[in-house]
C-alpha cells in the first residue's frame, strides 16, 4: 500500500470526523437555541404578568375610592347626583356604559349590567336574575345597602354644624348639648351637702 493511498486514506477519516463534530455542534446549537427561545417566551409571560398585575393594582386602587365616595351620596340624591365612575380590572380604563347615576341601574339592560360585573371580576359564578344581577352592580360600585347614622338617644351634640336657611350657610361657632328630660341632676351619689351657715 502506498504512502499516498495512506495519506488520502487518513485525511479522508480526518474530514469525516470533522463533519461528526460540525454536525455534534449544530445540533447542540439547535439544542440551545430552542432553550433560548423557551427561556425567551418564560421572560415574556413573566413580564406579561407582571403588566397585567400592575394595572389591575391601580385599577383597584381607583376603584377602591370611587366606591367609597359613592358610598357617601345620600341615597335621597340617586337621582341627581353623578356617581363616580370605575375603572376596568383589566385594562385600568373607564368602563363604558356606566351609569352617571344609582337611579340609572334600574333602565339598564342586562347586556350593560353583565358588561359591567365582567369588566369588574364581579361575577359570582352562579346563575342570577336581573335583579340580582342590579343588586350585585350596586354593591360593587358601592351604592348597595347603606346605613344611616344613629345618634345617642340620651344626649345630642351639635359641633359646628352647617345648617342651610334660604341657600345660604350658617355656621354655628359653639358647640351646643342638649339633654332629654329624665337625666339625674344634682350631687354625685354619696356626696352629702352641708346643712345651714358656713363657719
Amino acid at each position: 500500500m502506498s504512502q499516498s493511498y495512506i495519506e488520502a486514506h487518513k485525511a479522508e477519516e480526518a474530514v469525516r470526523a470533522l463533519e461528526q463534530k460540525v454536525s455534534l455542534l449544530m445540533t447542540k446549537n439547535r439544542e440551545q437555541a430552542g432553550k433560548n427561545e423557551s427561556f425567551e417566551k418564560k421572560i415574556h409571560a413573566l413580564e406579561k404578568k407582571s403588566e397585567d398585575l400592575d394595572v389591575r393594582l391601580k385599577a383597584a386602587e381607583h376603584n377602591a375610592l370611587s366606591r367609597h365616595l359613592n358610598a357617601l351620596i345620600p341615597p335621597s340624591s340617586s337621582h341627581h347626583q353623578n356617581l363616580h365612575p370605575l375603572h376596568s380590572i383589566h385594562t385600568n380604563t373607564p368602563l363604558k356604559n356606566f351609569p352617571r347615576k344609582e337611579s340609572d341601574i334600574r333602565t339598564m339592560s342586562s347586556i350593560d349590567v353583565n358588561n359591567l360585573l365582567k369588566e369588574l371580576d364581579a361575577q359570582t359564578g352562579r346563575k342570577m336574575d336581573a335583579g340580582e344581577r342590579k343588586a350585585r352592580l350596586k354593591e360593587v360600585i358601592g351604592v348597595g345597602e347603606r346605613s344611616s347614622v344613629v345618634q345617642n338617644p340620651a344626649v345630642v351634640d351639635s359641633v359646628d354644624g352647617v345648617k342651610q336657611d334660604g341657600g345660604e350657610q350658617k355656621k354655628e361657632d359653639e358647640k351646643k348639648k342638649k339633654v332629654l328630660p329624665g337625666k339625674a341632676t344634682g350631687p354625685p351619689p354619696g356626696k352629702v351637702l352641708p346643712i345651714g351657715p358656713k363657719d
